[in-house]
């Protein structure tokens, strides 16, 4: 077993949880760490395309479907479920196979249960990152009997998860826990660390951001920024409605779309009525503090950037994604900006609310009192520092 190698095992789907993985290991690389990756679909990717020369495997892949409108697909859930667990059992036994191949120190596992399993099977050391402790059920199961599965399948995966010999909570400690809907019901005090948003803390120089607004031609009128994110499945509605939204945005505002797509062009596009067009956005960082309101999906780690950078978003959370419904809930509960649900988005709606944030300046001085708590902690400094006593 060598002091000096770490196995993360990093969960799939959207691009969050890896960007954080990549973030932690750059801030432990300096301590001279060897590290090993094991992901699939998206986030593999993803690990592939900006990961640099570094080790990665990858596991059986486990995703849920999605219709055709975007939204996670309730219906084909339960007659797959016999197919998903098979699947993860295939995952624990890679898992297996691969921690005991590569032999680390430590095994952490963000969002990935099978890893904590293997590990714990092989009598290794695991961390856990986590910003969803538990699985809501989707909004069409929530009667009397889905609450009740709803919180024995929270108490199983709980004491799953507990296996791990520290769980740390991606996220502020209440009242302003971002995730808080998959908290609720739970008691988390013995096994759970807060460790604040492991978003990264931008400090970008002058000239950088300069050279942004000079690229895209940026004026004096308010910044735009619309990202979409989360998996390919879950976009193209949600992109054409935005491009619908983007001309009369864009009569009034500097307005900017990435769509997101891993590996596409990074060169941006100018529509003819003067939206800026991204594939992929190579200046997200730039544009996140340049804007005056984020529009985006209501990932955890995008909300916590939007938190960390002072800035309201208008946030449409994945059609029946049950954490994402719940952060962009509890994001608007907070008055940090608008959650708009999928299926009731459309471009005048959208249009309306990306108007509302800009022109009501209680939402911008929500997010600037939860940034300056959200300032007292620095999750990827916090995790790197657990990492180290471990090791």
């Amino acid at each position: 077993m060598s002091s000096r190698k770490i196995y993360f095992a990093v969960f799939s789907s959207g691009l969050g949880h890896v960007a954080r993985v990549l973030d932690l290991t750059e801030r432990l690389r300096s301590d001279g760490y060897e590290f090993c990756y094991s992901s699939s679909d998206q986030a593999l990717n993803y690990l592939k395309a900006y990961g640099g020369k570094r080790s990665v495997t990858r596991s059986p892949s486990l995703d849920v479907e999605w219709t055709k409108d975007g939204g996670f697909s309730s219906r084909d859930f339960l007659p797959r479920f016999g197919f998903m667990f098979n699947a993860f059992l295939k995952q624990v036994a890679f898992e297996e196979g691969s921690i005991t191949e590569f032999d680390p120190r430590l095994v952490v596992s963000d969002s990935r249960l099978s890893a904590v399993l293997a590990a714990r099977m092989k009598s290794y050391p695991v961390i856990t990152m986590l910003n969803q402790f538990k699985v809501n059920l989707p909004p069409r199961f929530q009667g009397r009997v889905g609450r009740i599965y709803e919180r024995i399948g929270g108490d199983v995966l709980g004491l799953l998860w507990s296996l791990s010999d520290l769980v740390l909570m991606t996220d502020l400690p209440p009242p302003y826990t971002i995730g808080e809907a998959n908290l609720l019901g739970t008691d988390v005090s013995n096994i759970v660390r807060f460790v604040g948003f492991t978003s990264p803390k931008l400090e970008l120089s002058e000239e950088r951001l300069l050279k942004a607004k000079r690229l895209l031609d940026i004026d004096d009128r308010p910044l735009v920024f619309c990202q979409i994110s989360g998996p390919d499945a879950t976009k193209e509605r949600f992109k054409d409605i935005v491009l619908q939204a983007a001309e009369q945005i864009s009569q009034k505002h500097n307005f900017v779309v990435s769509l997101g797509y891993t590996g596409g062009s990074t060169e941006p596009r100018r529509l003819a009525h003067g939206t800026w067009l991204y594939d992929w956005c190579p200046i997200r960082d730039e544009l996140f503090i340049l804007s005056d309101v984020l529009v985006s999906r209501a990932g955890h780690r995008t909300i916590g950037q939007c938190i960390d950078v002072g800035k309201p978003a208008v946030l449409i959370p994945i059609r029946n994604h049950s954490e994402q419904l719940g952060n962009a809930d509890k994001f608007h509960r907070l008055g940090l900006g608008i959650a708009i649900k999928s299926e009731g988005l459309s471009a005048e709606k959208l249009v309306e609310s990306v108007e509302h944030c800009l022109t009501d300046s209680k939402y911008r001085s929500n997010v600037e009192a939860v940034r300056r708590i959200s300032k007292k902690y620095d999750g990827i400094e916090k995790c790197a520092e657990v990492i180290d006593s471990f090791t």
